[in-house]
């Protein structure tokens, strides 16, 4: 059994006294809880301060057989990818869970507190550009590798999906690609990073098509160049609720008319607006989407996602928006790019 799992785990003829050493290596972690296991390793019962404490108080010796106290009906999960039982344990406010094999012996531990959700998806990051718009920035390195703040802006989004127990990443790359490799082979060799190389542009969904493999059947999409602290939870938590085939995240913009605006029928005003404001939900560069329709996009042509929003459309597919409430900026200018390297300084990620 390896540091991590011993950690978390305490033999079945063990003690209180014990139990109580092993919870006390535990509280910098935040947790306050062991696992008592078999001869087999599997897990048989759970064990808390709370239940050390009530015991002692009920009479019991600190020499006493953990078995005695230990609680035989605990939580634990049997597949990581359940979504829906991970929200209920964060909820209730559990901190560690054991992932357990059929059999019930220890895979590994799941430390609630360090993540906020486990999101059974895939995630693939469109980091391919050349970065234009932002020179002389990008003329030595590539608009993803760009700093915030000691830390290039592709990282800033790999980490945050990370809170949220995202762990299989496809990142598009082709503008200056062995820039992007080696830094994120260096940051995250525990990572499950994987590279789509793009041969020629595919635009900003074409890349998807290119892989073969997705563990998941629902794929998160993102452009590489944006700042956000979108709530990915709340954003899976909203497709799954309204069963949408594709999601959208959105921001709004507001545009102002600083004339009057007429309604004209058959050379006719009918009416007007004195200097209006109109205000459109826009795409964010964040996209849910079945893994089943990626096969809209076609096989090595060029392909935006504007065109496999109009392709999931004509099937009368079900594609729906979610605005978001939180920060969000697109760092496709120099302006930008200013903007945020100081909001990454005060903005809550």
């Amino acid at each position: 059994m390896n540091k991590e799992l011993q950690k978390y785990t305490l033999d079945k003829n063990s003690t209180i006294i014990d139990a109580l050493r092993k919870i006390d290596g535990c509280v910098d972690d935040g947790v306050f809880t062991v696992f008592v296991i078999d001869d087999d390793c599997r897990v048989i019962g759970s064990l808390t301060d709370g239940d050390i404490r009530r015991a002692l108080i009920g009479g019991a010796s600190v020499n006493d057989n953990v078995s005695g106290v230990m609680c035989r009906d605990f939580h634990y999960l049997s597949n990581i990818d359940d979504y829906d039982q991970v929200k209920k344990f964060k909820s209730s406010d559990i901190k560690l869970v054991p992932l357990v094999s059929e059999d019930m012996k220890v895979i590994n531990f799941i430390n609630l507190k360090n993540i906020r959700a486990i999101l059974p998806l895939d995630v693939v990051i469109m980091a391919g550009g050349k970065g234009i718009r932002l020179k002389p920035y990008t003329d030595n390195v590539p608009k993803p590798m760009l700093d915030l703040n000691g830390k290039p802006m592709i990282a800033h989004n790999i980490d945050r999906l990370m809170k949220y127990g995202v762990k299989n990443f496809y990142i598009s790359v082709n503008h200056m690609k062995e820039c992007i490799r080696e830094y994120l082979d260096n940051r995250y060799p525990h990572v499950n990073i994987r590279y789509i190389e793009e041969d020629k542009p595919l635009g900003t969904v074409g890349s998807v098509k290119l892989v073969k493999d997705f563990a998941h059947g629902d794929i998160l999409v993102m452009n590489a160049d944006i700042l956000t602290n979108i709530n990915f939870d709340d954003f899976y938590g909203y497709y799954k609720k309204v069963e949408a085939d594709m999601l959208i995240a959105t921001f709004n913009t507001k545009t102002d008319i600083p004339y009057a605006v007429l309604e004209v029928n058959n050379h006719r005003v009918e009416s007007f607006v004195e200097k209006p404001t109109y205000a459109y939900h826009s795409s964010a560069g964040i996209y849910l989407i079945n893994a089943k329709y990626i096969d809209l996009i076609p096989n090595n042509e060029f392909f935006d996602v504007t065109d496999f929003i109009k392709s999931m459309l004509e099937k009368n597919k079900h594609v729906g928006y979610f605005p978001i409430m939180g920060y969000w900026l697109d760092i496709g200018s120099a302006q930008n790019y200013n903007k945020a390297r100081e909001d990454v300084r005060y903005v809550r990620f």
